[in-house]
């Protein structure tokens, strides 16, 4: 048993069981004035509960349902000596996160990196990839594709056939996510996780879906690799314990992956620059970093058969330049 509701009310059992089932979490109902709550590591206390148990193992906490008297309520907890208060249905999106908090007790997260485009088609994707797949190795890992826009990273890695949900299916669920739901249902590609879009998704994407399933990834893998979009919302950005933004060594590109540095930079206090080397009168890497403001991370090449092998969805090639720069990043970022 890890959650316990103690209550002989119908309504407050039904509300209760209707937040655990929304999160696959198993609810023990018990009667007042009864054992067996002993092992919970959550009790929920129905308002017809006279006197709570007394332990200090397990959180309490009191529920009643759409509380028209709030000081009348308060005081009933306070003689239960209990300092927290669940109203249902208002607050079923914070019991959920209790009741996973119960079932799944929080660790300290996992790596999130966040990878920008500075323009149009500068290989942020790629990378992104690359990272991952080299990641997932070793490590547990999951790729997320969160901009709407970039064509879909499933296509990249020539896995748009993997089943499992898609943005828009986390997007109609309702409550919090749970850690070891989300790692079991999330589509696989070569032992990758990845969440990308469905082609017939519409490119929005709730800010409050994102950020519970960072929560969630940061709780269920050791890294989590995250393509995000140049017009994402700062908060996004600094969900992320670093961020690399990508960037042609083309003068235009330069002009624009600046204004992308800038932003990122007002959100972020560890943004930095990978170039993508195009050859022949390409600028140098470190003067475009010291152009942009961003300290170097590295470059990655061209690779002229990429476009090729991904239109084949034979996924991206794994180039020795491109994997000595990932294998130096992966080095920093996890052990």
């Amino acid at each position: 048993m890890q959650v316990a509701l103690i209550t002989d009310l119908g309504a407050i059992t039904e509300e209760c069981a209707r937040v655990a089932e929304s999160i696959g979490i198993s609810l023990t109902v018990l009667p007042p004035d009864s054992g067996g709550w002993q092992s919970a590591s959550l009790i929920l206390l129905g308002e017809d509960v006279r006197e709570a148990p007394a332990t200090d193992r397990a959180d309490t906490i009191l529920v009643v349902l759409d509380d028209d008297e709030p000081s009348s309520t308060w005081a009933r907890a306070a003689h239960l000596g209990v300092d927290q208060l669940a109203v249902l249905p208002a607050a079923a999106e914070w019991l959920s996160g209790r009741m996973i908090a119960a079932v799944e007790p929080p660790t300290a997260p996992g790596t999130t990196v966040g990878v920008v485009a500075g323009c149009g088609g500068a290989g942020a994707s790629v990378l992104a990839c690359a990272l991952a797949r080299r990641a997932g190795a070793d490590h547990s890992t999951v790729l997320v594709d969160a901009d709407p826009l970039g064509g879909g990273l499933d296509l990249v890695l020539g896995a748009e056939q993997a089943p499992g949900p898609r943005w828009t299916d986390l997007s109609a669920s309702r409550g919090q996510l749970r850690p070891s739901t989300l790692a079991e249902a999330l589509p696989r590609h070569d032992g990758l996780a990845l969440l990308s879009w469905g082609r017939d998704d519409t490119v929005d994407l709730d800010p409050d879906v994102f950020d519970d399933f960072l929560a969630a990834a940061g709780q269920a893998f050791d890294l989590v690799i995250v393509d995000l979009p140049r017009h994402a919302p700062p908060q996004w950005t600094r969900r992320c314990h670093h961020v690399l933004l990508v960037s042609p060594a083309r003068v235009r590109s330069a002009v624009a992956s600046s204004q992308v540095a800038k932003r990122l930079s007002q959100a972020h206090p560890d943004v930095r620059l990978v170039v993508r080397e195009t050859g022949a009168g390409g600028l140098a890497a470190d003067l475009l970093a010291d152009s942009i403001g961003l300290s170097l991370a590295g470059s990655i090449r061209d690779d002229r058969g990429l476009s090729a092998a991904v239109d084949r969805g034979e996924g991206i090639p794994g180039g020795a330049h491109l994997g000595r720069l990932v294998d130096r990043l992966l080095g920093e970022w996890v052990e």
